[in-house]
């Protein structure tokens, strides 16, 4: 009796998974970059100028806020992107290539399905693994 609830609670689980009516996925585009600009004892770096390159071509020049900020859009086709910081002797440099990075933050449907798929067989094998243990013990 018990192998036959566990098996019918099996198959609940399966058909559960089949009828997603509530899922809900969350994305983001990245509209907008903001670059942060301290000096080492973590004080703003006001009125910095910041020159933006899009593979090695300046493309903008812009300078910092009260807060040490300057706010970046990016284009279409803008992959390698690096913004150099100079005031007073001082300078930074930070490279970002938005391709990679958008690339290592998606995952495919393929992938998330398999994934589900095994999650739910692995699910399954215990049960049958739990299942098959107690009907030898009951023998």
């Amino acid at each position: 009796m018990k192998g036959k609830c566990a098996f019918i609670l099996l198959l609940f689980l399966l058909a559960c998974d089949l009828s997603d009516a509530h899922r809900m996925m969350m994305g983001y585009k990245v509209n907008e970059l903001e670059i942060t600009a301290l000096y080492d004892d973590g004080t703003p770096a006001q009125g910095v100028k910041i020159e933006v390159q899009s593979d090695g071509k300046p493309i903008l020049d812009g300078v910092t806020d009260e807060n040490g900020t300057f706010t970046f859009e990016p284009g279409e086709g803008m992959e390698d992107l690096t913004f150099i910081s100079s005031s007073a002797g001082h300078r930074a440099e930070l490279s970002l290539n938005l391709a990679q990075k958008r690339q290592a933050e998606e995952v495919s449907l393929p992938l998330r399905v398999a994934a589900g798929l095994g999650y739910l067989l692995g699910i399954a094998g215990l049960s049958m693994i739990y299942i098959s243990r107690k009907g030898s013990k009951n023998a």
